[in-house]
């Protein structure tokens, strides 16, 4: 009973939201627009923008 851990605790987000994107790369809400427009990769879930943190990574380290 004790041992299970907080889902939201102690684990990072695989899959991020525009605004979480924009905290994790640390840009701002144009600049993240800007780099998508570079090829940033990203995914269009319904209405709104997903992105999967590997794949910024990645897309940065190629940078």
């Amino acid at each position: 009973m004790g041992t299970e851990k907080d889902a939201g605790q102690n684990t990072e987000r695989v899959v991020l939201t525009f605004q979480e994107a924009q905290e994790f790369l640390r840009v701002s809400h144009q600049t993240l627009y800007n780099l998508m427009r570079q090829g940033l990769p990203s995914h269009k879930i319904g209405k709104k923008r997903m992105f999967l943190r590997e794949e910024l990574i990645q897309w940065i380290k190629e940078r």
